[in-house]
């Protein structure tokens, strides 16, 4: 099963996701909700990068299908004001998955009380 953890601060709102796990739907290679939910987050995690320019940590781990993307405490106002859209598109998105294959893919919430992936 994918999990997508989304983080979220009670000061800030969402400060980025980790997404991990095989979602075990298909065969790897031909796993529709896999491909799906991995390219959601990759695109997610450009734009912060790359449209919004926000400060981010990513840290990929191809051998346990594990993506962490979390906004940094440099990220400015106008930065944390355009990344919440991204971040709530992914997760509106990724909530349509898990409504078609809730046995596939699960989401869950992880607050942080300070401004930063780590607990």
């Amino acid at each position: 099963m994918t999990t997508a953890a989304f983080l979220k601060s009670p000061e800030y709102g969402l400060i980025g996701f980790e997404i991990s796990g095989h979602s075990g739907y298909g065969e790897a290679g031909s796993d529709i909700v896999c491909a799906a939910v991995s390219a959601l987050s990759q695109a997610v995690a450009n734009g912060l990068k790359s449209v919004v320019h926000a400060p981010v940590m990513f840290d990929q781990n191809d051998g346990n299908a594990s993506l962490t993307v979390c906004l940094t405490p440099e990220c400015t106002k106008e930065q944390l004001e355009k990344s919440q859209i991204l971040l709530d598109t992914l997760y509106k998105a990724l909530q349509a998955i898990a409504r078609d294959y809730p046995r596939n893919v699960r989401i869950i919430f992880k607050e942080r009380r300070k401004y930063t992936c780590s607990a």
